[in-house]
């Protein structure tokens, strides 16, 4: 074959059939990643299970806080009214109450009540548990707490379960209030008080 010969089919096999300047422009190919470097679906699952999880934390702690504070003025005016009608007010036993938080009271005692004493102590247990009834009434469905104090020393820690309830001797459901105060025998503020032998339901 002549030179000339093969020179045209050179150029024919370059230019294809002619229809060279009617081909689309080549795509380039996709940029190809490791598969180290490709986000996984499970991770993406993870991350948004995460998320979610941090989201409802977030609602239930702004919700506890915002239980947690303590009530406006009118509040605090509703329930001193209620415990200055107590006896133990009247008496001088008990000389302030006032919210810590909106679910905790603060009660100061007089200095004359004596935690010694196992009279004194009775005494002051059932003072707080008086107090507990005013507060159940004010703060209602929550549970609550009350720290008493004596010239500025802790001397009684008070709770109530709302969602529990104590069975009386009788067999008569009572609230769930447990009373701990300083000199206790079992174990002092720290030890947990039962003035019966009632059973939690």
């Amino acid at each position: 074959m002549s030179d000339s010969k093969r020179g045209d089919e050179g150029q024919q096999q370059k230019a294809g059939l002619g229809f060279g300047h009617l081909s689309m422009n080549e795509v380039p190919p996709s940029a190809r990643v490791s598969v180290e470097d490709a986000p996984k679906p499970a991770s993406r699952a993870g991350l948004f299970v995460i998320l979610v999880l941090l989201a409802v934390a977030a609602v239930v702690f702004g919700a506890r806080m915002i239980a947690n504070v303590a009530p406006g003025q009118e509040a605090e005016a509703r329930l001193r009214q209620g415990v200055q009608a107590l006896p133990a007010w009247q008496k001088g036993d008990i000389m302030r109450a006032e919210y810590m938080t909106g679910s905790t009271l603060r009660l100061e005692f007089s200095t004359r009540l004596n935690t010694t004493s196992d009279t004194d102590r009775e005494a002051i247990r059932q003072m707080t548990k008086d107090v507990f009834e005013v507060l159940r009434k004010e703060r209602p469905d929550r549970d609550l707490y009350i720290r008493g104090f004596q010239a500025g020393e802790q001397i009684v820690r008070g709770e109530y379960r709302y969602r529990s309830n104590l069975v009386g001797p009788g067999g008569q459901q009572v609230p769930d209030i447990t009373v701990r105060v300083k000199g206790d025998p079992e174990g002092g503020i720290q030890g947990a008080f039962s003035s019966s032998a009632r059973q939690r339901r």
